[in-house]
């Protein structure tokens, strides 16, 4: 699979200090499935959800059923989201978004404690899509 995009960012989360240390961790532990699809990514205003569906409408893709995973053992909270893409029931590439957010809060800003999540979003996609894409809408001509 060729990785087609890929973008990488920190987010800062705040929290409310009054809130306990188990709401507090529930609300980190929500926070991708909430937030991290709807993020805006880039000037244009496109979040992942976005990309998603425009990079399946351009390849001739459908999305598949979102896999969500997450792991709160140690010291961080790691979730992930991966959405195969198909072609005639055939995964032809796959989405993914995965978080690391601490527990421990980065910094404190007013009432709020921040926690800062690293997010990374790629989508890979088979050889052959990318071959078919390249030439489809081609207007065959000879000289």
């Amino acid at each position: 699979m060729y990785r087609v995009y890929e973008r990488s960012v920190e987010v800062p989360i705040r929290i409310s200090k009054t809130a306990d240390e188990q709401a507090r961790l529930r609300r980190l532990e929500r926070w991708p499935r909430e937030s991290g699809l709807s993020l805006v990514l880039d000037e244009s205003g496109s979040n992942f959800n976005k990309l998603m569906q425009m990079y399946a409408s351009d390849y001739g893709l459908e999305l598949g059923e979102k896999k969500w995973s997450a792991d709160s053992s140690g010291d961080e909270i790691r979730a992930g989201l991966e959405v195969p893409l198909l072609k005639a029931g055939q995964v032809k590439g796959r989405a993914v978004m995965q978080a690391r957010i601490p527990k421990k809060p980065t910094g404190e800003e007013g009432n709020n404690y921040v926690f800062t999540a690293s997010v990374n979003y790629f989508i890979e996609l088979e050889d052959d899509v990318l071959a078919e894409g390249a030439t489809s809408g081609m207007v065959e001509f000879t000289l």
